[in-house]
């Protein structure tokens, strides 16, 4: 089984896809899969922080998030941060959104899952945890 990344190994990769990012005005080598930036504020400190994650567009356009954190057995600090303020930042390409995190529930989550992670995927054998799913309310989905 796979281990999953301590939060020092996540902060220092993080960081080199924020600053891949950015230089590159939206595009990165690794992961091999289109990214985007979340910046959420914290909870507790009011610190505004950016996070690459993956993301997946649905069949209205919408664009969403998982909160899998390569399957560690607790929810990722940027999940905790919108569920109290869901108001971000997304950076998708060179563009920049002011959005609002709407967590899904129930057929929404599961439907919205299976289109980024099929009928399964690694990360979901590390852990208990049901991924949450998130929609990115306010963000266009790149062209395809």
């Amino acid at each position: 089984m796979p281990t999953v990344p301590s939060d020092e190994e996540f902060l220092a990769y993080n960081q080199g896809v924020i600053e891949e990012f950015r230089t590159n005005h939206g595009v990165v080598s690794q992961p091999p899969f289109p990214v985007l930036l979340l910046t959420t504020t914290g909870a507790r400190t009011g610190r505004r922080t950016t996070v690459p994650l993956g993301f997946g567009v649905d069949e209205d356009g919408r664009v969403f998030v998982v909160a899998s954190k390569a399957g560690a057995p607790r929810h990722p600090a940027w999940f905790h941060n919108l569920r109290v303020n869901p108001s971000v930042t997304v950076e998708l390409g060179e563009q920049s959104f002011q959005a609002r995190a709407v967590v899904t529930a129930g057929e929404e989550r599961d439907r919205l899952y299976r289109r980024v992670a099929g009928d399964g995927n690694q990360y979901e054998k590390n852990t208990e945890r049901v991924f949450p799913v998130v929609v990115l309310d306010g963000v266009s989905a790149p062209p395809t």
